[in-house]
């Protein structure tokens, strides 16, 4: 095939308006992997595994609160606005308040819990800052990119996430540049810093290109039934991203936490362009899910085959350059290597079931969703239970590979059932 050839199955491949947004939301979350792989190396190595296994376990019990600290309302934009423009002004208005509504109150949860039940060698303050910066902070900017996927603006979307990138680099590069000791507190600060401005410069991005948020405190307490349905839906998946972390920092040990939270960032990253085209597309199955699941299904069928292509090539990839993941974050990370290894099959898993799980939001059966994703989140829970102080965490490798295949298969079970149907 010559190059002329190439070059035009090119520009037709990106002829398409999703595969085109995902090229754009690549480039974004290329950048921001960037980023991340700089403040990553630098946590790593300025940590150590034990301080930075400490770290990982507060961020990843944080995390199961973050889909909750907007109550859905991102995904409730979204949809509202894809099917009636008009309804913008309210809506992210709306999505705005119930996150500093449900924010605070999550906050407050999270420092009663750590007050409780102390992690040594955290202070309190730390767990405040990383709290606020994601719980309030950074669901604000998630709306502000969540509205400019709701009108189609995917570019001015991306922008939001570079934007963020660039803070959080220049927060991680002040670390090490200004600070002679740095420490967990130091950058808990930095990182709510550079959080808070990506929220301001967003939200002013947003009123500039799109419009004002109208604010009707009534309208918080509508819609909250399908809203929990959203944030259920993404709390069980956080679950079982995110538990197994804990549960190494609490029930094995801080290193054993370090080894496997490292090779789980990996597998993150590899992530990126799988998360793009899903964000590049939501719009879309909400479009199609107003004639019913055969039409969402249809988008999908489009979609799935050249995502799984990408999942079976990225774990090719893993398994060629894993082992030089300790010359990268240093000889007390080798573990990892094997650690990254064994979660690759991830990749696909979360690549098929994610379509399938696209496909039926799209077409209004979230809570079928919503039901299979926190069945297999207990699942996963159970499993970490058992097999972690077994087997520390080669045990959490193989409960998050077995919850990732039942939730794959149940999902797709359902869209079968409901297609037939």
């Amino acid at each position: 095939m010559n190059k002329n050839k190439v070059r035009q199955l090119w520009n037709k491949l990106f002829q398409n308006t999703i595969l085109n947004n995902t090229r754009i939301l690549i480039q974004s979350f290329a950048f921001r992997l960037f980023v991340q792989l700089i403040y990553f190396v630098i946590l790593t190595r300025t940590f150590g595994p034990e301080r930075y296994g400490l770290y990982v376990g507060v961020i990843a019990f944080i995390s199961i609160f973050i889909p909750f600290a907007s109550w859905g309302s991102g995904e409730i934009l979204i949809k509202n606005v894809s099917r009636n423009q008009s309804l913008f002004g309210e809506s992210w208005g709306t999505a705005i308040l119930k996150t500093l509504i449900f924010g605070s109150i999550f906050i407050l949860i999270v420092l009663i819990v750590f007050s409780v039940s102390p992690i040594s060698g955290i202070s309190i303050y730390s767990i405040f800052f990383l709290a606020l910066a994601n719980l309030i902070l950074m669901k604000v900017s998630d709306l502000a990119r969540d509205a400019f996927v709701s009108v189609g603006m995917l570019k001015y979307a991306a922008r939001v996430i570079v934007i963020l990138s660039i803070n959080r680099f220049l927060a991680s590069l002040a670390f090490v540049v200004f600070f002679e000791f740095p420490t967990l507190l130091i950058w808990s600060i930095l990182y709510c810093l550079a959080t808070l401005v990506t929220t301001i410069i967003s939200c002013i991005l947003v009123v500039k290109i799109i419009g004002y948020p109208r604010f009707k405190l009534p309208e918080v307490t509508q819609e909250l039934r399908q809203g929990f349905a959203f944030s259920i839906d993404v709390s069980a998946q956080n679950i079982y991203n995110d538990l197994d972390k804990s549960m190494l920092a609490k029930m094995s040990t801080a290193q054993a936490a370090g080894i496997y939270g490292a090779a789980y960032n990996i597998l993150s990253v590899a992530l990126i362009p799988l998360q793009s085209i899903l964000i590049a597309s939501f719009r879309d199955f909400f479009q199609q899910g107003t004639a019913g699941i055969k039409s969402s299904f249809n988008l999908c069928k489009k979609l799935l085959p050249l995502a799984t292509g990408y999942s079976l090539l990225a774990i090719a990839g893993i398994f060629i350059f894993a082992p030089l993941l300790p010359k990268l974050i240093g000889a007390n990370y080798s573990d990892s290597v094997v650690a990254l290894m064994w979660l690759s099959p991830v990749i696909f898993f979360s690549t098929v079931r994610s379509f399938a799980a696209s496909t039926l939001t799209g077409a209004n059966y979230q809570s079928t969703r919503s039901v299979m994703q926190v069945a297999i989140a207990i699942l996963n829970g159970i499993l970490n239970f058992w097999l972690i102080p077994l087997y520390q965490w080669h045990g959490a490798i193989w409960a998050t590979l077995i919850s990732e295949v039942l939730l794959m298969l149940s999902l797709w079970i359902c869209v079968y059932m409901y297609s037939r149907s």
